[in-house]
């Protein structure tokens, strides 16, 4: 009789084991879609790589292994707890790769001097297909050229489809960066090593775009591409007669050492709202330092500007506004009689706390 029992016993442990595994292997009816264990296709947002469940997997060790949260993964598969099951076909969402456009090589019209300042007549000039260049502690011709203090310029006429283009860079040692005479990006007076990378939004037709190389001491090397990355940047909104304007960002509120960031931008038109201008730059007690060269005729004109807190207007270096300090939002307007040709423009933009905004426009009075 207890032989008896125990072959009962024993038979109807192993049902129940049975019957647990077929549970665990078996999708609940709920969970399941049109197509049994597909996962939902990626969104505009991401792609998906896709993960079979296997025994012992749970969502946090899933979202573990492929570094997400655990949300994105419910919200990718439609999931509403974390209940998932043997066999399931789960969406792991990835970030969309963003296309990289091939940058236009060149050709490019380059001319090299034996002086830091690009004047006289150059001692070599040639047709280059890209500027890709490391000459090391040589020369780019070591029978005309100096292996120091030497500069040249690079200059290409393109067409470009309107929107924002990344220009991307390695020199040693001074860069600038001209698009139709208008200067996007100045490190011409840099010394050493210098890597990086800026934004220029521009629109569709013919550009021209000038590159201007410096070496001093020591070795020498250029390199520079650009392509474009989309539409038009989403600020400011510019007046008619603003922009582009080469920006510097500051740390501190005397512009002093080397910027934090770097932009060139459509207009001068922000109003920050007390929060940090962009990355690294703190929402108080920081500087920004806005120009231009911009081709203007004879007359008299008027530059306004809204601030808050301290700014200065300089053309070509004379100071027509100084409002440097902490102060509420104010109008400031100063007037400049110029003769015709190409001028620069610099504004200096102070923010100590609280509201942090600036404009500025001009209006030609008159001869």
């Amino acid at each position: 009789m207890k032989s008896l029992t125990r072959k009962l016993l024993h038979v109807s442990i192993s049902a129940l084991a049975l019957c647990a595994s077929l549970f665990m292997m078996t999708p609940p009816a709920r969970a399941a879609s049109p197509e049994a264990g597909a996962a939902r296709p990626a969104s505009s947002d991401y792609v998906c790589v896709y993960h079979t469940v296997k025994r012992g997997d749970t969502l946090t060790r899933i979202a573990n292994h492929y570094r997400v949260t655990i949300q994105a993964i419910q919200r990718a598969n439609g999931l509403r707890g974390t209940r998932i099951y043997i066999g399931q076909r789960l969406c792991i969402p990835r970030p969309k790769p963003v296309p990289q456009p091939t940058p236009s090589p060149g050709p490019w019209y380059a001319e090299f001097w034996n002086n830091t300042e690009q004047s006289g007549v150059p001692a070599v000039v040639r047709t280059v297909a890209a500027i890709n260049f490391d000459w090391g502690f040589g020369s780019p011709d070591p029978a005309r050229v100096f292996a120091d203090n030497f500069s040249t310029r690079f200059v290409r006429t393109a067409t470009l489809q309107g929107g924002v283009y990344r220009f991307t860079f390695r020199v040693d040692d001074g860069l600038r960066v001209w698009i139709d005479n208008n200067v996007v990006y100045d490190q011409y007076g840099f010394v050493g090593q210098l890597n990086g990378q800026f934004d220029v939004e521009v629109l569709p037709g013919v550009h021209t775009i000038r590159v201007d190389y410096v070496e001093r001491t020591g070795k020498a090397s250029v390199t520079l591409t650009y392509a474009r990355l989309g539409g038009p940047l989403p600020e400011p909104t510019p007046p008619s007669n603003n922009g582009p304007w080469y920006t510097e960002f500051f740390a501190n509120m005397e512009l002093k050492g080397p910027p934090v960031a770097v932009r060139t931008y459509g207009g001068l038109k922000f109003d920050w709202r007390g929060s940090s201008p962009v990355a690294g730059v703190p929402a108080a007690y920081w500087s920004a330092r806005f120009s231009q060269f911009r081709y203007l005729g004879a007359g008299v004109y008027r530059f306004v500007v809204n601030s808050d807190d301290g700014v200065r207007v300089y053309v070509n270096d004379q100071l027509v506004i100084d409002r440097w300090g902490e102060q509420s939002a104010r109008t400031w307007i100063g007037d400049i009689r110029l003769n015709a040709g190409t001028h620069s423009i610099r504004v200096e933009y102070l923010q100590v706390a609280g509201t942090s905004l600036i404009e500025l426009y001009w209006q030609f009075l008159g001869g």
